[in-house]
Parts: C-alpha cells; sequence; structure tokens
C-alpha cells in the first residue's frame, strides 16, 4: 500500500500524515517500546526488589541495546528515559530511589525513538496484592476504553469520535476520565504533535481521519475527582486517589488500524 505524506490542518495546527518509510520505522521502535514494557511487567509481577531509579536503567539499556533512542531522556529536561508514577502520582513521574511496596499500582510510560520515528506507550499494573477490588477495577477499566477508543477509529470520521469512545466506556465502568491530558500526534523526531487526542469529545469534533494517521492514544481514569496537580519536581501529576493510565501508538490505514506499540503476545 502506498502512504501518501502531506501536511493537514488539525484546527489547532498543522501535522503531517506519515509515508511507508514513517510506518517501517515506527513498527521497528514500537516492538522495542512494547517489549521493554513488557519487561518492566514481568519484574513487577515477580515483584522486584528494584528501586524505580534501577527499573528505569533496565528499560533504557534494553532501548539502547536493540538500537533504539530513549525518546523521553532529556526531552524538554526530563531526566529519564521512563515516566514512573506510583499511586496518586498519575503521569510523568521521575524515577527515585522508592522501593514498590506491597499493593502499589504503578505506571510506567516510554517512548522509543528508531531514525527519528517515534512509538509511545504506557501500562498500569500492581505490585503484589491488590489493596483494593477498585484498583484491579480501574486498571482493567483504563485499558478497555484505550481500546474501545482504537476500535472507534476509521477513515472519514472526525477525530472525536476517539475521546467519545472512552468517556463512553469509562463511565460504563463507574470511572471519570482526566481530560486536562490526552493523546497526541507524532512526528518526526517531535513525540507531541498536532493533533491533540482529547479523552472526552463529540463524533463531530476535530480532524477528519485520514489515511497514514499517526498518533498515541492514552486515556486516564481515576475513581472520582479530575482535579490534578504538578508536584514540586515540576513534572509528576497527581490526583486526589489512585488512578490509572493506558497508551498505544497507532497507525490508521485503509480498512484498518494498526497497533504499533501492541503487547499482545509477546512474553
Amino acid at each position: 500500500m502506498r502512504i501518501i505524506s502531506l501536511p493537514a490542518f488539525s484546527g489547532t495546527g498543522l501535522f503531517k500524515l506519515k509515508n511507508q518509510d514513517w510506518l517501517d520505522k515506527q513498527r521497528i521502535a514500537g516492538r522495542i517500546a512494547a517489549n521493554a514494557l513488557v519487561k518492566l511487567e514481568n519484574l513487577v509481577k515477580n515483584k522486584t526488589e528494584l528501586s524505580l531509579i534501577e527499573l528505569n536503567e533496565v528499560a533504557e539499556r534494553f532501548i539502547t541495546d536493540a538500537g533504539g533512542i530513549p525518546t523521553f531522556k532529556g526531552y524538554k529536561g526530563f531526566p529519564a528515559g521512563v515516566c514512573i508514577s506510583v499511586n496518586k502520582q498519575l503521569v510523568h513521574g521521575i524515577p527515585t530511589d522508592y522501593h514498590l511496596e506491597e499493593g502499589d499500582v504503578i505506571s510506567f510510560d516510554l517512548g522509543v525513538t528508531w531514525e527519528g520515528a517515534i512509538a509511545d506507550t504506557a501500562i498500569t499494573c500492581i505490585y503484589g496484592q491488590p489493596k483494593s477490588d477498585k484498583h484491579i477495577a480501574i486498571v482493567k477499566a483504563t485499558e478497555e476504553s484505550l481500546m474501545k477508543g482504537i476500535e472507534a477509529i476509521e477513515v472519514g470520521k472526525r477525530l472525536g469520535c476517539i475521546g467519545n469512545a472512552i468517556y463512553r466506556s469509562a463511565k460504563g465502568n463507574g470511572f471519570n476520565v482526566i481530560t486536562k491530558y490526552g493523546g497526541h500526534g507524532l512526528d518526526w523526531n517531535i513525540p507531541h504533535a498536532a493533533p491533540f487526542v482529547e479523552n472526552k469529545s463529540e463524533l463531530d469534533q476535530g480532524i477528519r481521519i485520514q489515511v497514514g494517521l499517526a498518533i498515541a492514544i492514552e486515556p486516564m481514569l481515576v475513581p472520582a475527582s479530575t482535579e490534578t496537580k504538578t508536584l514540586a519536581d515540576g513534572w509528576t501529576v497527581a490526583t486526589e486517589d489512585i488512578g490509572a493510565h493506558f497508551e498505544h501508538s497507532v497507525f490508521v490505514h485503509t480498512n484498518s488500524v494498526e497497533i504499533i506499540t501492541d503487547r499482545r503476545g509477546l512474553i
């Protein structure tokens, strides 16, 4: 399939539809990113004794050994390759010397750059025995809302179909959606580009989805209050209760949507 590459107007800025060269390279970045997340998830499942800093180092080493570049490291001054957020830290957590404790809810968010193409992905998991059934439910519901958002994508629809599906799924499971943050476009060496992908929107909002659209979709769910605050480190975003965060990078084809960071089938 031949994919065009041209500038388009997002309503808030220009973005570029991607071509086969981007797709070939993004697939490599996506495979590395997905495997890095699986590696981190397995460490949590096996109740690792590594600190958050050491978990970040494991992921960074895996990415660089595979020939990729940790996208986030140094991006706008962020000091690590992985955002690691624990409990009421929702996103953008800076890795520290903290060691995980029983029942901690932890989110990993990372990007991989391969020859300029970027894949961005995130996962939330629980360390050991969950402290609450609510924590199990919100992790499951957040991943479900991500997949519903992806399933809603279709060439010719408005981008708002994604946020509409995410919001409906979240509310159907009894959770609220963070609207201050959301998904985004991906561009050459630019991890956060137009268009902004809202986690709550109407079906008629946004650009027309076209072949070659490359975006990251990332719902963030909370049990109740959607208020957020940025902590003193200038990065970590915290909420009033424990939430969850999942993300995939996707590429739109004529009759399908490819999940570039798909972890299914990986060990």
